[in-house]
């Protein structure tokens, strides 16, 4: 049920089996001394819902009862055996409803808030004219984007084990996107000083944003294990999943759009509506991309947010850009259709020179080249314009394309630097790793600039008492984080010449630092190597290792430095977003409307690649998740009880090897003097923008058929129906 209250509880059943130590309902569960509370600007909460609070159902999959035991088989038994009498009432969930809980039409929130990552967006945004544009299109299309709803489903479970050292101190070992984040959340829960609170996640199995907020899983096994005096793992199931940790929310996008003969457009309007949980407002800011993206003088959006029994949805990979990004880039290839424009084309000639947003300029921006050289390695000039024109014996072939982009986020980071006389480096954060190689730039940066192979150093990461880290989320944690690696590296590389140079007795007594370089744990001097060592420098100077903490302070970047403070703050570049181009080919069954994505071409301008094995292996799995997106992935609700019916990756689609094919990604040199002192942008979010619109314009051109719900499935391609675009 979603929709209700519990009347009674009966647990002496549950109480009875071997091996259980307590059992927990919403009248036995021990109360948080505080309760999180949406914006905390210095902490990223899943929800402010606090479940077994009370004996009221939110939601079907809300959390009503918690089993401790001995063994997880007693634990699961016992649960099986707790009696439950409810008073249920009628839920609310979907979209197809037009009033929510509180019987009146959907409201639209003045600002949404995102986290700490990204503050506050406005939830209405208007440039320009407005509507009052698209009277004068002399082509104008609208319609409405039906999005599924998708969950996250990381290979990983998400998992807690609390253990109390004492009555005020919490070590948690947790499957976190961000330590800091779970210990400030823990700590303020729980009434306990932030130092007194240790959080453990070295490594991570996925998490794409559902492990980066605090949700109440994370809490309730610390509030059990300090009830029963002993560590408590709690691993949720893979159908609890779909239930505890946000999702990406069903929604539809309304959007209007109009263009000049000649292709150039006035403006847009975008309408997004979704269901919000009934305790709080939360939107993915679906609209944003249509704000930076091209030149679009004149621009209304809002968002209609409808109260449901449902939970809280959360982040996403590309929260806002993938599904926005998807909307707008459909629209710009219908729009080139109906004008009898290249999509490429129209494209250039709607290109953002500056910022839309503020006029400013773009830190950095080469997706025109994205587009030029996209287009070469896929061969688009082969390309028939024509729907239906292109055939390879019974199969429909279609071509497509679309832009991609990302905001880059940057977040104040820190890092510590050893060198120890046995020639062994150390670079630590408290970062965690899902997946994305941050062990791996950290000894990279390191390496480099202490002058050391790689396997002299190491990285220590995921724990709560090293220096510092942001999330891992928003494609920021390498920019960030390996700006303040890089300031740690470079203090202690010139700690280590100063002792070299300024220690008397030493072979280097009196050289100039600038003259000296590290390479392989020796002094060079003039470019030739001299018998001083680092580690025989720490020796000399009486140490057995040497360390410099670095700090990476975003409100320090992106000024062109005049040396005049007001023209630096007014001519900073704000625009700061990577870019990219991505074409697809499909081959369509036309008779059984089954399709297959034959081919995958993404050219991207992210900054520089530090690693372009790690870089490309993150774009080939967004690229894929895109795909994804376009052909496979829904979560399914029957209506009659809210509750998510596919709850297992046997029923919630997603592509296997043999549905995918050869993924073509080239990276751009595109280093951003703007963004860091490392001129990273991040590409760990980027891939997914995009892709699902290529291939719905692949789809649209062997069928001649546009679609606008996703995921496109074969039934679609069968019915019938055909959308097109008005012409004024």
């Amino acid at each position: 049920m979603a929709r209700g209250a519990i009347r009674t509880v009966d647990t002496l059943a549950a109480e009875a089996v071997p091996g259980v130590v307590r059992v927990f309902t919403p009248d036995t569960m021990p109360r948080l001394p505080s309760v999180p509370e949406q914006p905390d600007w210095d902490i990223m909460y899943g929800s402010s819902f606090v479940p077994m609070a009370d004996r009221t159902i939110h939601y079907a999959g809300q959390p009503i009862g918690m089993v401790l035991a001995e063994t997880l088989e007693a634990a699961r038994h016992a649960a099986t055996l707790i009696h439950y009498e409810f008073a249920a009432e009628e839920p609310v969930v979907g979209l197809d409803v037009t009033t929510d809980l509180a019987g009146e039409p959907g409201h639209e929130p003045e600002q949404i808030w995102l986290g700490f990552v990204a503050g506050y967006l406005p939830g209405a945004v208007k440039r320009g004219s407005g509507a009052a544009a698209l009277d004068h299109a002399a082509v104008r299309l609208e319609g409405r984007w039906r999005l599924s709803t998708n969950h996250h489903n990381p290979m990983e479970l998400v998992a807690s084990t609390a253990s109390w050292e004492s009555a005020d101190r919490l070590t948690l070992y947790e499957t976190s996107q961000h330590v800091a984040n779970h210990r400030n959340g823990l700590a303020k829960l729980l009434g306990l000083p932030r130092e007194n609170v240790r959080v453990v996640a070295s490594y991570v199995g996925g998490g794409f944003g559902c492990k980066g907020p605090v949700w109440p899983h994370s809490w309730l096994a610390a509030l059990a294990a300090k009830a029963a005096g002993r560590p408590v793992r709690l691993v949720l199931s893979r159908a609890q999943m779909y239930t505890a940790v946000g999702y990406r929310e069903e929604q539809w996008i309304d959007l209007r759009i109009g263009a000049t003969q000649e292709g150039k457009l006035l403006g847009a309007t975008v309408t997004k509506l979704s269901a919000t949980p009934a305790w709080e407002d939360w939107v993915e800011p679906s609209w944003y991309p249509f704000t930076f993206m091209y030149d679009l003088p004149a621009l209304e959006t809002r968002c209609r947010l409808l109260r449901a029994n449902v939970m809280a949805p959360t982040f996403m990979r590309a929260p806002g850009e993938a599904p926005g990004m998807l909307v707008q880039e459909c629209a710009m290839n219908e729009l080139a259709a109906e004008l009898g424009v290249d999509p490429i084309e129209l494209r250039l000639r709607n290109h953002a020179d500056v910022y839309p947003i503020d006029g400013s300029q773009w830190s950095s921006k080469r997706l025109k080249e994205c587009y030029r050289v996209g287009a070469e390695r896929f061969g688009w000039a082969s390309r028939s314009p024509t729907p239906r024109s292109m055939r390879e014996g019974d199969l429909l072939i279609g071509m497509g394309m679309a832009s991609a982009s990302h905001t880059v986020y940057r977040q104040p980071a820190s890092a510590r630097v050893t060198i120890t006389t046995t020639g062994i480096a150390h670079v630590a954060a408290s970062a965690t790793d899902i997946g994305t190689g941050t062990a791996t730039f950290l000894r990279q940066i390191t390496a480099d600039e202490l002058g050391l192979p790689l396997d002299a150093v190491q990285a220590l990461i995921g724990d709560t008492g090293l220096p510092e880290a942001p999330m891992q989320a928003g494609a920021s944690l390498t920019s960030s984080l390996g700006s303040a690696a890089l300031a740690a590296a470079r203090t202690l590389r010139g700690r280590v010449l100063a002792l070299a140079t300024g220690t008397e007795g030493s072979p280097l007594y009196g050289h100039n630092e600038n003259d000296l370089a590290l390479d392989d744990g020796r002094i060079l001097a003039g470019g030739n190597p001299t018998g001083q060592t680092v580690s025989g420098v720490l020796r000399r100077a009486g140490l057995t290792e040497l360390s410099s903490d670095g700090r990476f302070d975003p409100g320090g970047m992106g000024q062109v430095r005049s040396g005049d403070p007001v023209r630096d703050r007014r001519e900073a570049p704000r625009g700061m977003h990577s870019f990219g181009a991505i074409f697809a080919e499909v081959a369509v069954d036309p008779e059984l409307g089954l399709i297959r994505v034959r081919r995958l071409t993404g050219v991207y301008a992210c900054g520089r690649i530090l690693n372009p094995k790690l870089a490309e292996s993150q774009l080939i799995g967004g690229i894929t998740w895109g795909m994804s997106q376009a052909l496979f992935e829904v979560t399914h609700m029957d209506a009659r009880f809210g509750r998510f019916t596919n709850t297992n990756l046997s029923e919630y689609m997603v592509p296997v090897n043999l549905d995918v094919p050869v993924i073509d990604v080239t990276f751009l040199d595109d280093p951003d003097p703007y963004i860091n002192p490392l001129g990273v942008k991040g590409v760990g979010e980027i891939g997914i923008t995009g892709v699902a619109a290529a291939i719905a314009d692949a789809v649209w051109h062997a069928t001649g058929k546009r679609l606008r719900t996703l995921p496109i499935l074969p039934d679609a391609l069968l019915d019938g129906d055909e959308i097109s675009s008005t012409r004024c």
